[in-house]
């Protein structure tokens, strides 16, 4: 693979940051016995002062934040574009760029679609809303190839998109990129997914383990590596950094949401638009998103079965798919997989989905946010210290400019000497 032939010519460079590394870790240690805090603790009191502490929790919503001449008072993003002096280093390739965006033509409107910020979703919407079809953006399957807007965006100069993105309203939506990164991991690696176990695992398990894989074992620790590892431009697209995808400092969006605040931010940007009249505001929208995920990851799972059977059982299969729906807070993480290893075997499209969705409705009285919160906690808690502030490092831009907590304690506050750590992706 490319990315993996180009690892020596940064090696020298890879040796002095690893050397200043050292060096800083020696004095954090130092600081560490003097004062009798952890690393992490200090690193935060360090970092923090010099940021906003009121904005670290703030959900952005659109209560205040809707129009745009309203968002260097709402969501700060300019300010904090400035506040970090912010220079686009083109990195990553302008086609990448004019490719993620959406005109809605009927609306004057231009979307910047994000990998694993609710794309797939948007795509739907807008083809809903630019053919006039008034009906909720589930009557696509997320697979429907026939969804499609015309990216005229893909013929401009990069200087002729910026131009013409000056006379209509744009959004995006943003993601906490942690939570990004392991939803990446738990639907291209984790779950099966023969494509990415061939484009993608292979490479990182030979890269790591000096041999590869089937390239379905890879393991979170291995995949965080990569994208530390791995130059800007040969990075999968799907984990590229946000601002670098979309531009916000460049570009001035009018609504920028929140994948944290999903649904509220999506019924305000409608309303925005002038789509308010849209039949997506249904009471039932969050079971209709989620049997719309359900259908996603069952069809998902046959459709590559043959080839995943290659590498896992079917039964483990079976459990991956079962605990990517516990992550995403679909479904309890108390309720077990209700199948054995012979009846995986055998096990048919719509015995799978109708067993899933009966613990979706079993699960709707639970806490589900609570649940997500302690998986991704548990899936970082395994990642050293010395990797998460790399991997902090990739993404600090999309932290700063999209308000998220540089050292969120629930990832970071968990390095303490003493706590141990639950591996949530060792399946028994």
């Amino acid at each position: 693979m490319p990315f993996f032939k180009k690892m020596d010519a940064v090696g020298r460079y890879r040796r002095v940051i690893a050397f200043g590394f050292i060096t800083y870790t020696v004095f954090v240690i130092y600081l560490n016995f003097q004062t009798k805090e952890t690393s992490v603790e200090w690193l935060l009191k360090k970092h923090r002062p010099s940021l906003n502490h009121s904005q670290h929790n703030e959900v952005l919503n659109f209560t205040t934040v809707t129009k745009e001449n309203e968002i260097s008072q709402g969501n700060g993003v300019t300010e904090r574009c400035s506040k970090i002096n912010y220079s686009y280093d083109q990195k990553i390739p302008d086609n990448m760029f004019r490719n993620s965006l959406l005109p809605l033509k009927k609306y004057n409107v231009t979307f910047c679609r994000v990998p694993k910020g609710a794309s797939t979703f948007w795509t739907r919407l807008l083809v809903c809303l630019e053919r006039d079809l008034w009906k909720p953006p589930f009557v696509f399957k997320p697979n429907d190839g026939s969804v499609k807007l015309k990216n005229d965006f893909s013929k401009f100069s990069v200087r002729k998109a910026y131009k013409f993105l000056k006379n209509t309203k744009n959004l995006m939506f943003s993601r906490n990129p942690f939570s990004r990164v392991l939803s990446f991991y738990v639907d291209k690696l984790f779950s099966p997914n023969p494509f990415y176990w061939n484009d993608l695992g292979i490479g990182i398990t030979k890269r790591s383990r000096g041999f590869a894989t089937c390239g379905h074992d890879v393991t979170f620790n291995e995949f965080v590596d990569y994208i530390i590892n791995t130059p800007s431009r040969m990075r999968d697209y799907h984990i590229i950094p946000t601002n670098d995808i979309c531009r916000p400092c460049k570009i001035r969006y009018s609504f920028i949401g929140k994948m944290e605040n999903f649904e509220n931010d999506v019924s305000r940007i409608l309303k925005e638009i002038g789509a308010e009249s849209y039949p997506y505001f249904a009471e039932n929208f969050k079971k209709e998103y989620t049997s719309d995920a359900i259908y996603d990851i069952v069809q998902a799972y046959f459709a590559n079965r043959r080839d995943s059977d290659k590498c896992i059982d079917r039964h483990t299969g079976i459990k991956r798919v079962w605990l990517k729906l516990q992550i995403r807070g679909i479904i309890s993480r108390t309720i077990p997989v209700p199948f054995t290893s012979k009846e995986s075997f055998s096990l048919s499209f719509p015995k799978l989905l109708k067993s899933i969705i009966k613990a979706r409705d079993i699960s709707e009285n639970e806490d589900m946010k609570a649940q997500k919160t302690m998986f991704i906690t548990q899936a970082y808690s395994n990642i050293p210290l010395d990797t998460m502030f790399k991997l902090q490092s990739v993404y600090k831009k999309d932290l700063q400019i999209f308000n998220y907590d540089l050292f969120p304690k629930h990832l970071f506050g968990t390095r303490q000497r003493g706590n141990s750590t639950i591996d949530i992706f060792c399946l028994k």
